[in-house]
């Protein structure tokens, strides 16, 4: 017996703000007949999954190890995102407590690697970055709350970075890169994608942006798996 068959739909509010809603309204119609409720979109993530799993049994330390987790727990819970939708916000909550996982998984990594600890003002900084970001989540579009996300990450990288070899910091390059095509990606289906959809219904467009993460994630465990 199967439920309601899922819906794809951009919200509109009285104030014509896109409420643009993960994983419901990423660009990948539901699909009702399929395996998944976006069967291209979690057909990627499951590589992305195996990718971040291959790199967590060749880690050299602890803290790679720890890094390397909460990338994949985060992985985990936006496969299944796309796999299931659950009519409610316990996704996107589960995928935004995660993410906080993982930047701080980041921080701990690099702080351990580099045996500097983190100073005062990025500490202060970065608590800054969070109280926008928990505001955002609960009065702001996923435009927002994203960005702070993106925005923590950097912010430890910036931090880190000169303390970082050669070979990371040229890997690292390409991931950065690549998260900004990703944020790009998102801004582009919040505001264009009824009319990407309307002219090719069936086309898959949240995969594209799902298989540049799928790169991102490899150049990020490429870099930091032998921390």
């Amino acid at each position: 017996m199967t439920g309601p068959r899922p819906t794809f739909s951009i919200r509109i509010t009285m104030t014509g703000k896109n409420e643009f809603t993960f994983p419901f309204d990423t660009c990948e119609k539901p699909n009702d007949d399929a395996f998944a409720a976006q069967p291209y979109s979690v057909v990627v993530n499951v590589i992305s999954c195996c990718v971040v799993a291959y790199f967590l049994w060749k880690a050299k330390t602890f803290h790679a190890t720890v890094l390397l987790v909460g990338l994949l727990l985060f992985d985990l819970s936006h496969t299944f995102s796309h796999f299931v939708h659950i009519q409610s916000s316990v996704q996107i909550t589960l995928v935004h407590v995660l993410a906080y996982v993982l930047n701080f998984s980041f921080l701990y990594a690099l702080y351990k690697h580099t045996k500097i600890q983190p100073s005062a003002s990025l500490l202060v900084f970065l608590f800054l970055v969070l109280a926008v970001d928990v505001y955002a989540f609960f009065h702001l579009s996923l435009l927002y709350y994203l960005f702070t996300q993106i925005l923590f990450f950097f912010s430890v990288l910036f931090y880190y970075y000169r303390h970082l070899n050669k070979t990371i910091q040229n890997t690292l390059h390409i991931s950065i890169f690549l998260i900004g095509i990703v944020y790009l990606g998102f801004i582009n289906e919040i505001f264009n994608c009824k009319k990407m959809l309307r002219a090719f219904p069936e086309f898959p467009f949240h995969a594209i942006v799902e298989i540049i993460i799928l790169f991102a994630v490899y150049f990020v465990c490429l870099s930091f798996y032998k921390l």
